[in-house]
């Protein structure tokens, strides 16, 4: 099966922005770098946006998405519903952030879009289960689109934090941004080990998502603490190599499926 990079592109940077969100929310209740705060969710709504974008290029008549929207058990509904409800939630948080509303308002909308952001990247590999492709169906699958997203989100916002709020402590989301890439690497390899990389291309992108989304991200978190000077770099390239080895973990996905189609067609 060919890969299909309208849907990669979407999951992976509907994910970043999902959890870039998350990470808006937490420093809510942190409040280790409020000067990040209306600049990361902005870019966080971008992001989701031109993610979902994405996904409608994959349709052949893009003129027709509200009909494909027109059926509420369907994988496409969910996972536009997910990104509507996270884009509402997180405009009306800028707002609120602009208006300078109270604490308790701003901490529950970004709660409540958090949920969203993080929910959305689970459900977009929920809704390639299916009993016709064998080795898509696992629960691993839909766990490492979300644990791959993860160090994307978290070195996204790093990023802004260093643009925008440069005396930050950002020593807990150096330790998240470890915590991240640790789950991201361990969700790759649990899935790809599982269905059953079969030729060495499967085999490269799955180096490339255990490096990308695991291993830099990592270590990169390990010394932020250590090195805040370097946080700028740390984050960028952290952030980067998230989102290729985020994009790496998805075409495994689409080409992992063609030696049982082989097969199938060998045998009739």
């Amino acid at each position: 099966m060919e890969i299909q990079w309208s849907l990669v592109l979407f999951t992976a940077l509907t994910g970043m922005g999902g959890c870039m969100f998350a990470c808006v929310a937490v420093d809510e209740f942190l409040g280790r770098a409020k000067a990040a705060a209306f600049p990361a969710a902005l870019a966080s709504l971008v992001i989701a946006i031109v993610g979902g974008l994405a996904s409608v290029t994959h349709l052949s008549h893009p003129d027709r998405i509200m009909g494909a929207l027109s059926h509420p058990t369907s994988g496409i509904f969910t996972e536009a519903l997910l990104v509507g409800c996270l884009c509402v939630c997180v405009v009306v948080y800028l707002v609120l952030v602009k208006r300078e509303a109270g604490a308790g308002a701003r901490k529950a909308v970004a709660v409540i879009g958090a949920v969203f952001g993080v929910l959305l990247s689970f459900m977009a590999g929920e809704s390639y289960l299916m009993e016709a492709r064998p080795n898509w169906c696992s629960q691993l699958l839909p766990l490492g689109y979300l644990l791959t997203a993860v160090p994307e989100g978290i070195a996204a916002y790093l990023v802004v934090v260093a643009a925008k709020a440069k005396d930050a402590d950002v020593a807990p989301y150096g330790k998240m941004l470890l915590a991240g890439g640790v789950l991201g690497a361990v969700g790759a390899l649990a899935y790809t080990l599982w269905a059953g990389p079969a030729d060495g291309a499967q085999w490269a992108l799955l180096a490339l998502a255990v490096v990308g989304a695991g291993v830099v991200p990592a270590v990169c978190g390990a010394l932020v603490a250590k090195k805040p000077a370097n946080l700028m770099a740390m984050a960028a390239g952290s952030a980067v190599c998230a989102l290729v080895g985020a994009v790496s973990y998805r075409c495994i996905m689409w080409l992992i499926t063609v030696p049982i189609a082989n097969l199938f067609l060998n045998v009739l």
